[in-house]
């Protein structure tokens, strides 16, 4: 499973997220082209920081974009993820772990079509064991 996936799987287990943007209604990648509103979650860099015999500490810039037609109701969403992620760490299914989450940037655009995008960076540590 992707760290992509797994954010989506903590998204759809996170009820007051959950609630304001279903978790069918994020995408992993980066065109969701979906009905608005919608999400997008995807990588933006990959670096190995440290390799050992049990395994590896890699370090991610993940991008959650969320896009809404209502500047409100997508900023209340952008904060939610913000809260649901920022300072996060968790078990991923393959034995390894997010060791944090760290929100490190984030920003509003209302484009030429009336439509708003939220984004929010995190720099992602990830520990994956030896043969994963």
């Amino acid at each position: 499973m992707s760290l992509e996936q797994a954010v989506h799987q903590r998204w759809a287990a996170d009820p007051g997220l959950a609630a304001a943007l279903p978790a069918e209604n994020v995408v992993t990648g980066r065109y969701g082209g979906g009905q608005v509103p919608y999400a997008t979650v995807h990588r933006t860099q990959n670096r190995r920081l440290l390799r050992t015999n049990d395994g590896r500490l890699d370090e991610t810039r993940l991008a959650v974009h969320v896009w809404h037609d209502d500047y409100d109701a997508g900023r209340q969403i952008a904060e939610l993820v913000q809260a649901a992620f920022d300072g996060a760490g968790f078990a991923l299914p393959n034995g390894g772990r997010v060791v944090r989450m760290r929100r490190t940037a984030d920003s509003a655009e209302e484009h030429d079509d009336g439509l708003w995008q939220f984004s929010l960076e995190f720099l992602v540590q990830v520990y994956l064991p030896s043969g994963v």
